[in-house]
């Protein structure tokens, strides 16, 4: 039974989130807790149950703790955010919970973690962490378009329109410019692209420089002008006012 939440459920901070772990005790007591503050909750205890689970529901969360072997977790999640699940949003929040020693952490945050917090974290702490990560989501749906200079980026549609016409992008293109544009002046590194946007794969530093090689040309093709300048040794920015 779940013990009385700190405060009356409010229905507009109520959510439908996904507690994935093969510790049964610790995944049915933090549920117990969340449906006690009027969640909706799932459970998981193996890596093809959360896929089953993600792809049959609308999650607002996934709390992802260590699953048959700790290594598998990570390799779910990288999977989720390099789009290998169709029916699965690669850009579904999620919080990690394992081993709390730094090389842990930084391995669930390279894989694409939002959150990750240390096994055993008690329930007030998570909840606060929910309540951040959904905030932030909804702070982020709530820009819909991205311009600088000719470019116009449509989040909510996930278009690209240079010169007032339609470019067709690829995922990753999508992405670079939903980063790049969302920043024009700023000079993204080699590296940051490669975390951000690749998600923790594996990748050759000449995958990054052939993508903004391409991108740079189809973007002046597409009557964008000479964008994407390099700032060598540092990065690349797009360069045009808003």
């Amino acid at each position: 039974m779940a013990i009385h939440s700190l405060q009356h459920p409010d229905p507009a901070t109520q959510h439908t989130l996904l507690i994935a772990g093969a510790h049964h005790g610790q995944r049915t007591f933090l549920a117990g807790q969340l449906d006690g503050d009027g969640h909706t909750v799932y459970e998981a205890d193996h890596t093809a149950a959360v896929i089953a689970k993600l792809s049959a529901h609308t999650i607002d969360v996934l709390i992802l703790g260590d699953l048959e072997k700790p290594s598998d977790a990570t390799a779910l999640l990288r999977s989720v955010r390099a789009g290998s699940h169709p029916r699965i949003h690669p850009g579904l929040p999620v919080i990690t919970m394992g081993a709390g020693d730094d090389l842990t952490t930084l391995r669930a945050y390279e894989s694409g973690s939002d959150h990750h917090l240390p096994a055993g974290t008690g329930y007030v702490l998570l909840r606060a962490v929910i309540a951040s990560v959904v905030r932030r989501v909804l702070e982020e749906s709530s820009v819909r378009h991205l311009r600088a200079g000719a470019i116009d980026v449509d989040l909510t549609a996930k278009t690209v329109i240079v010169a007032e016409s339609a470019m067709h992008v690829s995922r990753l293109e999508f992405e670079l410019l939903v980063k790049f544009a969302g920043e024009p002046t700023r000079l993204f590194s080699k590296h940051e692209l490669a975390r951000c946007i690749w998600r923790g794969q594996q990748i050759s530093p000449r995958t990054v420089d052939s993508h903004i090689a391409r991108l740079r040309s189809r973007l002046r093709q597409a009557g964008a002008g000479p964008v994407l300048i390099t700032g060598w040794g540092q990065g690349w920015a797009l360069n045009t006012p808003h």
